[in-house]
């Protein structure tokens, strides 16, 4: 089963407009986005990180170590997003292992991306 199967039917799910902020870098971080519709660009301060369509999540760091949000996520496209809070997360994660799989992967495709922005900016 993948992310957006868990999610396209979900009826608590959000419209954002395009260019609309969904979160920003240092924000309170208490829930993070499946994205079911539109395209989702991930910045640091900035510099462009990722972009995340239908199907990919964003802002999964923040249900992992409640820290401030460590990028902004503004929606490219307009976008139909679900809110996943804590308890919702930790409920995925235990009935589903495939999500918790899934989380993990896109976590180090993005870690492996800031990894060659640093690179890129370091020479």
């Amino acid at each position: 089963m993948t992310t957006i199967d868990l999610f396209k039917n979900d009826p608590k799910f959000i419209t954002i407009p395009a260019g609309q902020v969904i979160f920003e870098k240092g924000g309170i971080a208490d829930q993070m986005y499946a994205v079911i519709e539109g395209e989702v660009e991930i910045s640091i301060d900035g510099k462009f990180l990722d972009v995340t369509g239908a199907g990919g999540i964003v802002g999964e760091m923040a249900l992992i170590d409640s820290s401030p949000r460590s990028a902004t996520a503004i929606a490219k496209t307009e976008c139909k997003l679900v809110p996943v809070d804590a308890k919702r997360f930790s409920f995925l994660v235990q009935q589903t292992p495939n999500f918790a799989l899934n989380v993990m992967k896109i976590m180090v495709e993005r870690i492996r991306k800031l990894d060659a922005l640093v690179l890129a900016n370091a020479s």
